[in-house]
């Protein structure tokens, strides 16, 4: 009884609404002329707009006309089509109609978040939709046709297949990881190593202290008990709730639920590598980034913390889980905000606690600590966490809340990025610049999370000065993903869209970890420990092929003793350098301009570099020339010529050029590129399997080149580098576009 009820009065509700369309329809004549009516206002409205910018001359005018005359017709068509699609939607049968629209826009927006580019979107959202819909057209009109007794079966049956195969194949594409992995060729560089650092002990082998470990944490951990009840040493809590955008309050209800905290009491929670025996250590913290929050990320360095810890470092991985991503419901309601700078503070509380360890009597840890010299590591957001620590740790408070009083001032010596984020936290609409201190950034070019080398733009706004010994240097790793430098991260970067990424051009996990603890003991080594021939490693990468082998990376490096020739910063004048009194000269190119170069994501690089485009075939040999003040040289000290270079060549060949010493009395020496090694392209990676678009597949990353001046004045011994007036970069073939940064001399 109740449901008929119902039913008579949705009928009664439905004649009701007819009837009060009726009464309002103006018949067809009133529409037509709505329609006339619209038009007409339509056109002079935009004619209006178009005539009121001006005509100015008869064939400029014309042009414009009649490309205004063809948008209006085209407005037009479209409007047409779309009533014609929309016509064409009310063929199809109405519990279709249904399900059609619900699935286009859960499709649309799944995709979106997947696959992202519009192209992406539409081709797989329609491939989907319509091999699914034959399929079940297929199988459910062959099931009524036999049940019905119907002799005719084959177009049913055809509908089925060609739905059943189009989405085994889709399924197939989804489980291919892509194409495989092939481990390049290094950049040939060429010369020999000494024979003193070729004794060297290797900086990935394990040491000789036996390591120990432990956990610290709040002791009241509800998922981990090495940071609850098993927890080695308990420590207190911190308030960050000023530092972090919380989410919508159902996100944030659920979140304190899961963790048993909210953000005004988060732990000091840490595991801990350390050498065994007594002495005094480096102190090294590891903090992870941005992941899903219960799948914890602070386990995933062990393989840095047993190396770091056999040779000598005492190392703790910092757990911040609990500001990391809460999943899909975070994901479409918004989780934690901006908390970059709260990761950083952590980071600054953790060396707090560990310097009250070291001074307290009877503790573990009490005169442990090497308090002089500490090191930072950070990965994704924690690289960029790493940096803004450095910052927090020279300020007397927080940037944007006067309220949070810093007084911390501890001796952090070296900052190490591992593909991080960069510009999350801009107190004062500003980025982080970092001044005299060791800055080492790790990137790989299969990174399908931070796809861009964000990194890079940190490397430009480190400032070494001449009165220390620091340097800077970024590594930018051939076939290395996101998260294979977290052993709990793996080889999906993305998991929202693990079935699209291109899995399987990305280097083995192993050959990862091995990149990441060469370059990252070796860098601690030369800054914590005063082991200097490690640098090596980054001024030669005659050092890369000798211990990681089978990489291939490009390696960009600046250290205090380089005396800057040419830096681009200085004003907008082409013609001058940033040593006073020096002059450029360029000739016969298709383009010279000093600029930030532009990486893959379309941000700009904070730094200026020159950028030369030439074609010998067209214009002939090109040529660029830094013209030395007077006596500079003589002045200096000097013993090699550096700069970084990077290739911008849209033919993705190598580059060669030459590079020409003069002397004041109009000696010369030249030696090609190639001397040490030319400069290949920039690796390339797609995202997306094929074929799928991607946004950008590789981007322009500098090399350094250090040139002996002992090379040229082996091949004209007459050449006086006391006297030198001129350094020429002669571009005599092919044709091909070039940046080049740090131009200087070592001592």
């Amino acid at each position: 009884m109740g449901g008929n009820k119902i039913t008579g009065y949705v009928a009664l509700i439905k004649d009701k609404l007819l009837l009060l369309k009726s009464k309002l329809d103006p018949g067809p004549k009133a529409w037509q002329g709505a329609a006339m009516s619209l038009l007409i206002c339509s056109g002079l409205l935009f004619f209006g707009i178009f005539i009121g910018a001006g005509l100015h001359s008869l064939f400029n005018g014309l042009i414009n006309l009649g490309f205004a005359v063809l948008l209006f017709v085209l407005s037009m068509l479209l409007g047409s089509l779309i009533v014609q699609v929309l016509g064409w939607v009310q063929l199809l049968q109405l519990h279709y109609r249904r399900v059609f629209f619900g699935a286009l826009f859960l499709l649309i927006v799944l995709m979106f978040a997947t696959v992202e580019l519009p192209g992406n979107v539409t081709a797989l959202t329609l491939y989907f939709i319509i091999t699914s819909s034959l399929l079940g057209a297929g199988l459910n009109s062959w099931s009524a046709a036999k049940k019905n007794g119907r002799p005719r079966l084959l177009v049913p049956a055809s509908l089925g297949i060609a739905g059943g195969l189009g989405l085994l194949l889709l399924l197939a594409w989804f489980i291919w990881p892509g194409l495989p992995y092939q481990a390049p060729d290094p950049a040939v560089r060429q010369g020999s190593i000494p024979e003193e650092l070729l004794i060297l002990e290797h900086p990935a082998e394990t040491g000789s202290y036996r390591v120990l470990k432990l956990t610290y944490g709040s002791g009241t951990d509800k998922h981990r008990s090495e940071y609850g009840q098993h927890a080695d040493i308990t420590t207190g809590t911190v308030d960050v709730s000023k530092m972090v955008d919380p989410p919508m309050v159902p996100v944030l209800w659920i979140r304190e639920m899961y963790w048993g905290f909210g953000l005004d009491a988060v732990p000091l929670n840490a595991r801990v590598w350390f050498p065994e025996g007594d002495g005094t250590y480096p102190l090294v913290l590891v903090v992870h980034g941005n992941h899903i929050m219960d799948d914890f990320s602070d386990p995933g360095y062990d393989y840095l913390g047993e190396l770091l810890a056999s040779r000598g470092y005492i190392v703790a991985s910092i757990d911040q889980n609990f500001l990391n991503a809460g999943g899909f419901i975070e994901a479409i309601l918004g989780g934690l905000r901006n908390e970059n700078d709260a990761r950083a503070y952590l980071l600054l509380r953790h060396l707090e606690q560990w310097h009250t360890w070291n001074e307290t009597t009877g503790h573990l840890f009490e005169g442990m600590v090497d308090t002089e010299n500490i090191g930072l590591i950070g990965h994704s957001r924690g690289g960029e966490a790493a940096a803004i620590a450095a910052v927090f740790n020279n300020l007397s408070c927080h940037p944007g809340h006067g309220d949070i009083q810093f007084d911390f001032g501890f001796n952090i010596k070296s900052v190490i990025a591992i593909a991080p984020s960069d510009g999350q936290f801009q107190p004062r609409r500003q980025k982080t610049d970092l001044n005299d201190i060791n800055y080492l950034v790790l990137h790989g070019s299969a990174d399908s999370d931070v796809r861009s080398f964000q990194g890079a733009m940190q490397y430009d706004r480190v400032s070494i000065t001449e009165e220390g010994d620091h340097f800077k240097a970024s590594v930018y790793i051939d076939g290395a993903n996101h998260g294979q430098f977290n052993t709990r991260w793996g080889r999906i970067d993305q998991t929202f869209s693990r079935l699209f990424l291109d899995r399987a051009n990305i280097m083995p996990e192993e050959m990862q970890e091995l990149a990441a603890k060469t370059f990252i003991s070796s860098f601690l080594e030369d800054t914590l420990k005063g082991s200097h021939e490690y640098r090596q490693l980054f001024r030669d990468p005659l050092m890369v092929q000798t211990w990681v082998p089978q990489i291939n990376c490009h390696i960009q490096f600046l250290e205090g003793t380089t005396a800057i020739i040419a830096g681009f910063e200085e004003d907008l004048d082409l013609k001058t350098l940033t040593i006073e009194g020096g002059k450029a000269r360029g000739e016969n190119f298709l383009s010279w301009r000093e600029e930030p170069v532009e990486l893959g994501s379309g941000r700009l690089r904070d730094s200026v570099s020159v950028t030369l485009s030439w074609d010998y075939e067209r214009l002939g040999e090109a040529n660029y020339a830094l013209i030395l003040p007077e006596s500079l040289t003589g002045a200096l000290n000097i013993n090699a010529f550096t700069f970084a270079a990077a290739n911008g060549s849209d033919n993705r060949e190598p580059i060669d050029f030459t590079i020409i010493m003069r002397d004041r009395s109009g000696e010369e020496a030249m030696l090609p590129l190639s001397h040490i090694g030319s400069l290949p392209p920039p690796p390339q990676y797609r995202i997306f399997k094929k074929p799928l678009g991607v946004e950008f597949s590789s981007e322009p990353v500098f090399s350094t080149y250090t040139f002996p001046l002992s090379d040229f004045t082996a091949v004209n011994r007459s050449l006086d580098l006391q006297t030198l007036t001129e350094i020429e970069f002669l571009f005599d073939s092919s044709s091909g576009t070039l940046h080049m940064n740090d131009m200087g001399f070592t001592r």
